[in-house]
C-alpha cells in the first residue's frame, strides 16, 4: 500500500501505515531517483530517530551520500540545503499532524520543493516497483544551528530590547527558537519549551485554540507572542491580546517587504482582498496562485522578482531575505523587529472584510471536476478564475469553490464587503454546490 503518499509529502500514521522497514525502503526509492548526495533532518516525533536511522540506511544502500543534520526544524534544513549546495534534502516530519503520525518531506535544488509531478510521483513509482539502485553511500554528520541563526539575526537584528512569550507546542523549534530570538535581542518567555513527541499539551499549530489560549495565560508584559508549528516552518502571532489573522499578517510582511524593494508578491486563492489591496498600495504587484506550498515554491523559484510569498495556512517565503522556503522562525524574527519598529500600529487601520469559514462539503473524489465545471459554467455572467477550482468575483465580494486535495470534499470560501452580502453569497453558493454533488454522485 501506498496510500501515504500525497500531493506535497508522505505522511501517515507509525508503525501500521509507516514503520522502519517502509522508511528503508522509502529511502531506496529516494536514493535512486536523487542525483548527488542528501541532507537529511527530523523533527522531535518520538518516533522520529528510528524512521530517520531506517530511511538513512535506504538511501545509503543506492550509493547515494548522506549528510545527517539531526533534529532541527525543517527551516533549518532547508537553509542547510543551499548554503551546503546539496542536490536535495529530506525532514522527517508530520509538522503538525497528531504524535501517530510521521513522514517526509523532499526538497530539491536550492530548496525548491518537490511536488507531486516535480519527483514525488517519480518516487513512488520506484517505490512500488522496487527497482533500486546499489551501491555503499557514506554518512557524515553536520551542525547548521549556528549558522542558521547568525543568518537570521544578519535579517533582522532590533535596535531595542523587546518582551516576548513563545509557545513552541512540545514541537522541534524549542532546541533553537529561544536561542535565535536572544540572538536578535528578545528576551523570551517559553511556553510548551520540552521537547515532547507525544504532545501532551496541545497539536502544536498556530490556529489551534487551545495553543492561543496557553500562550494568551502566560503572557503579561510582553509586546508579542509567538506560536510555532511541530517542524517550524509556520508561525503565528499574538498582539495586543488578539491572534494577528493571516490576512493581516500577509498584508505586514507585503508592505515591511516591499519597503525595502518592488516586486511581485504571491498569496494563495483564499487570501483576502485586504492583501491584494495592501500589495498594490504599498507599488507591489499580486500574484495568485493555487492552495499548496509546492505550487508557491515553483514560482518563487521560476521569477526572480518575487519578493515575498505567502499563504493562509501560516506558510511564509522570504526571497528578498534570501529565503525562497517557508520560514516560520524567520517570519517569527521578522515580525519582532516590525514591532520593534511599531509597524503593527497599522493594523488599527486595516479594513475589516467578512470573511466566511472555509465550508467542507462531502464529495466524492470522481465527482470533483464535473462540481467545478458546473458551477463554473453557473457563473458564466461574472468574472471568474480557474487557477484553483473556480473563484467567482460578485460585485460585493467573491466565492471560491475548489475540490480538497486531502480529502473526498468540496472547500468553499467566501468574503464580502459587509455581512448581509457575506450572508447572500455563501447562502447562494453553497446551495449551487451541493446541487453539484448531488447531480453528479
Amino acid at each position: 500500500m501506498t496510500s501515504f503518499f500525497h500531493a506535497y509529502d508522505l505522511r501517515g500514521t507509525y508503525p501500521d501505515q509507516i514503520d522502519e522497514e517502509v522508511a528503508e525502503k522509502v529511502g531506496k526509492a529516494y536514493g535512486t531517483y536523487v542525483d548527488g548526495k542528501v541532507l537529511v533532518g527530523r523533527d522531535g516525533r518520538t518516533h522520529g530517530e528510528k524512521i530517520t536511522e531506517a530511511f538513512i540506511e535506504g538511501v545509503k544502500s543506492t550509493g547515494t551520500d548522506v549528510v545527517n543534520a539531526g533534529a532541527v526544524p525543517s527551516p533549518v534544513i532547508y537553509y542547510g540545503s543551499v548554503e551546503l549546495d546539496v542536490a536535495s534534502s529530506a525532514v522527517v516530519t508530520a509538522s503538525h499532524n497528531p504524535s501517530e503520525y510521521t513522514g517526509f518531506k523532499f526538497t530539491k535544488e536550492n530548496a525548491l520543493a518537490m511536488s507531486r509531478e516535480g519527483g514525488m510521483k517519480q518516487i513512488q513509482e520506484i517505490y512500488e516497483s522496487e527497482s533500486f539502485d546499489k551501491g555503499d553511500g557514506s554518512e557524515k554528520t553536520v551542525d547548521l544551528e549556528k549558522d542558521y541563526i547568525e543568518f537570521v539575526a544578519e535579517k533582522t537584528k532590533l535596535e531595542t530590547d523587546l518582551e516576548v512569550a513563545v509557545n513552541y507546542g512540545n514541537g522541534i523549534t524549542a532546541g533553537i527558537g529561544g536561542k535565535m530570538l536572544e540572538a536578535i535581542g528578545c528576551k523570551v518567555t517559553e511556553v510548551n519549551s520540552e521537547i515532547d513527541g507525544d504532545f501532551p499539551n496541545h497539536l502544536p499549530a498556530p490556529g489551534e485554540k487551545e495553543a492561543q489560549k496557553q500562550l494568551k495565560e502566560a503572557m503579561s508584559d510582553e509586546e508579542l507572542g509567538i506560536i510555532f508549528d511541530g517542524d517550524g516552518d509556520r508561525a503565528g502571532f499574538i498582539y495586543e491580546g488578539d491572534y494577528i489573522t493571516e490576512d493581516e499578517v500577509l498584508a505586514l510582511f507585503s508592505e515591511n517587504i516591499l519597503e525595502k524593494g518592488k516586486g511581485k508578491v504571491v498569496h494563495d486563492l483564499r487570501a483576502s482582498k485586504l492583501v491584494k489591496e495592501r500589495i498594490t498600495e504599498s507599488g507591489g504587484e499580486p500574484l495568485e496562485t493555487r492552495v499548496g506550498h509546492t505550487f508557491i515554491s515553483e514560482e518563487i523559484h521560476e521569477d526572480p522578482e518575487i519578493v515575498f510569498a505567502g499563504e493562509l495556512s501560516g506558510h511564509y517565503y522570504f526571497p528578498a531575505l534570501d529565503a525562497p522556503w517557508d520560514d516560520g522562525l524567520l517570519a517569527a524574527a521578522l515580525m519582532c523587529r516590525m514591532v520593534s519598529e511599531d509597524e503593527l500600529e497599522k493594523l488599527g487601520a486595516y479594513p475589516d472584510y467578512p470573511v466566511s469559514p472555509e465550508l467542507r462539503i462531502d464529495c466524492p473524489e470522481r465527482s470533483k471536476q464535473k462540481v467545478v465545471s458546473s458551477i463554473t459554467e453557473s457563473y458564466t455572467g461574472y468574472e471568474t478564475s480557474t487557477v484553483d477550482g473556480v473563484k467567482i468575483y460578485f460585485e460585493s465580494g467573491w466565492a471560491l469553490v475548489r475540490p480538497s486535495n486531502t480529502e473526498p470534499k468540496m472547500s468553499v470560501r467566501c468574503e464580502a464587503d459587509t455581512e448581509q452580502d457575506l450572508e447572500n453569497i455563501l447562502s447562494e453558493v453553497r446551495e449551487n454546490v451541493e446541487e453539484s454533488i448531488e447531480e453528479f454522485s
